[in-house]
């Protein structure tokens, strides 16, 4: 520890260190941020199939509210989120479901919009606030090499600003192309980059492009569900309006009465009444046994022993 100390400029040497080990890690991850905001900026602002859509939104806008505010000259990108809540009176539409069908029927050239909206979900997910400060670090970081290299001859710091300021100077370069690239469109969309920036502007973007997709999805099963229906529903009525059908149909019926009322007719022989006897009802049965005892003899007969002419056999006996 003791020897740390007497280095001079101990903890201006060691920020140079670190700054020199993590440069080129630090533009590797720096620049392909840039280039997404440059790119998405760029085809958002010079999409005319989006320029196109935003127009059919605000048409059927205006068309929904004119009797409440009348005519309106624009909206904020972030209105976009709306469409998906407002709602038919039946609740089975949204208004963005009905955009899809609209632009299918009528525009169908920008059914496609999105594929001209490059690398907006790669924006979306960058803080450009964020990498502006990152370069500008890496420049303060830059300075303090050259001081060093002023102050005394190393030969590894000249080879490192050699190679390294060449990458920086491009980079300060990007980092200043995607803030005006950004402020562009931001501007173009009627926005300012302080209240709307990248990481709120490009999202509403890739929602709305998602939420179509979605939207256009569900139509067509909607749709490929109602000619199901509706194909059904023909073949029940040509069904019907067959002669031979109906006759068929008919004879079913006929057979499935009959049959029912053969079951009926069978179980209703199978449970029939004990006291339906052929010799006579339940009452004269009892009647005899009062009047003739039980016995070993009378239990050997069959039931004809109840009979009126068995009754004179026996009492003749």
């Amino acid at each position: 520890m003791l020897l740390f100390s007497k280095i001079e400029r101990l903890t201006q040497r060691m920020s140079i260190i670190t700054f020199v080990g993590n440069f080129t890690d630090n533009v590797t991850l720096l620049t392909p941020q840039l280039n997404a905001i440059i790119a998405a900026s760029a085809s958002v602002k010079s999409s005319p199939k989006l320029k196109r859509m935003l127009e059919i939104i605000l048409a059927l806008g205006n068309y929904m509210n004119s009797s409440r505010r009348g005519s309106v000259y624009g909206f904020k990108l972030q209105s976009l989120d709306l469409l998906l809540d407002t709602k038919s009176t039946d609740r089975k539409m949204t208004l963005l479901h009905y955009i899809a069908l609209i632009v299918k029927e009528k525009y169908p050239e920008l059914a496609n919009f999105h594929n001209e909206l490059n690398f907006i979900d790669k924006a979306a997910a960058v803080s450009l606030e964020n990498v502006l400060l990152d370069v500008r670090d890496l420049g303060r970081g830059m300075d303090l090499v050259r001081r060093e290299c002023g102050l005394h001859d190393h030969a590894v710091l000249k080879g490192f600003l050699q190679t390294s300021d060449p990458q920086l100077d491009k980079l300060q370069r990007d980092a200043k192309t995607a803030e005006e690239a950004f402020g562009n469109v931001v501007h173009y969309f009627g926005e300012t980059p302080k209240t709307t920036p990248p990481s709120v502007f490009f999202p509403v973007l890739v929602r709305f492009v998602k939420a179509y997709k979605d939207a256009v999805e569900e139509n067509e099963q909607k749709k490929k569900q109602e000619q199901a229906l509706r194909e059904k529903l023909l073949a029940q009525e040509a069904k019907q309006q067959d002669p031979k059908a109906q006759a068929q149909t008919q004879k079913k019926r006929q057979q499935q009465q009959d049959l029912i009322a053969e079951l009926r007719r069978r179980q209703a022989k199978d449970h029939r009444p004990v006291y339906e006897g052929k010799d006579g009802t339940i009452e004269d049965i009892i009647t005899v046994l009062k009047s003739v005892p039980f016995t070993a003899r009378s239990a050997k007969r069959s039931s004809r022993f109840f009979s009126d002419a068995n009754l004179c056999d026996d009492s003749n006996s």
